[in-house]
């Protein structure tokens, strides 16, 4: 009997992930537990997601339900509606899902760690988990990182990098990995890592993001249906540690000098309006 437990947040974009990782037929059973602390309103989620589920054409007032729904929408997740449209479920409303406010309480711990089946968990999270995480799932946790490792680690890996490297660099980092969870941030050994192709074709560094959001969630899924996945024996140690990036540090002004170094980045590259 094998377990598989989801761990992620619940924020717009983490649907997709859910909405994949749900049609995962690998694995006996899969447990999702999601961190909301917003209190959201799970019905209305669903409600939304079906009424406009693969819409990508939504209008401002259509999105602004979605804003308000999910206490806030980034400006990746827009860019995600608009080219992938929206996911049929939200991530609190899947099957077998168990909302949380905290994935190391006393509780969880003692949840997971009744659990006998063969652990695994697939993981995509803005937070640091406890070091009994490794120790219950003997270091079957896999997490899925929205960069190229090992170049940019922590939180908004990407749009931090862009401020202090060159456009080669970006070329390196934009895409995403997923590698295995040991006590260090973003350290574990790499499974795979996928760079973007079309990194300067994109509009902004908010599509840069969401793109590599979905390449992240495609290779976790794509991951969790191997047969042979979670063998502790598929990766490699990463050869050296970049940066690491803090949420707290992404401030305002980043978020703008960001965009605007990405354009001034494609202009120096002659790419104009999207397309070389």
């Amino acid at each position: 009997m094998k377990t598989l437990y989801v761990l992620t947040e619940a924020l717009f974009h983490t649907a997709y992930l859910v909405d994949k990782i749900s049609k995962n037929k690998a694995f006996d059973n899969i447990v999702f537990l999601v961190r909301d602390n917003k209190d959201l309103d799970k019905e209305l989620l669903i409600s939304l997601h079906k009424k406009y589920e693969g819409n990508s054409d939504l209008s401002i007032e259509h999105l602004n339900e979605f804003d308000r729904a999910y206490g806030g929408l980034s400006l990746s997740e827009i860019d995600m509606i608009k080219r992938f449209g929206v996911p049929g479920i939200p991530p609190i409303g899947v099957d077998n899902c168990i909302v949380l406010t905290s994935f190391n309480s006393d509780t969880i711990k003692k949840m997971v760690s009744a659990d006998k089946t063969l652990k695994c968990a697939a993981i995509f999270l803005d937070c640091i988990l406890d070091d009994w995480w490794i120790d219950c799932f003997e270091q079957r946790i896999v997490n899925a990182h929205s960069a190229v490792l090992p170049h940019a680690r922590g939180m908004f890996a990407i749009e931090q990098y862009l401020l202090c490297a060159s456009p080669a660099d970006i070329e390196e980092a934009a895409g995403a990995t997923i590698h295995y969870v040991n006590s260090g941030i973003d350290k574990g050994n790499i499974i795979k890592t996928k760079k973007l192709k079309n990194l300067w074709e994109l509009e902004s560094v908010w599509s840069i993001k969401a793109d590599s959001y979905m390449t992240a969630f495609s290779l976790i899924e794509e991951y969790t249906n191997q047969t042979d996945c979670f063998s502790l024996s598929d990766s490699t140690p990463q050869s050296h540690f970049g940066p690491l990036f803090l949420e707290k540090n992404f401030t305002k002004e980043k978020r703008i000098l960001a965009q605007k170094t990405f354009s001034e980045m494609k202009e120096s590259l002659g790419v104009c309006n999207g397309a070389a």
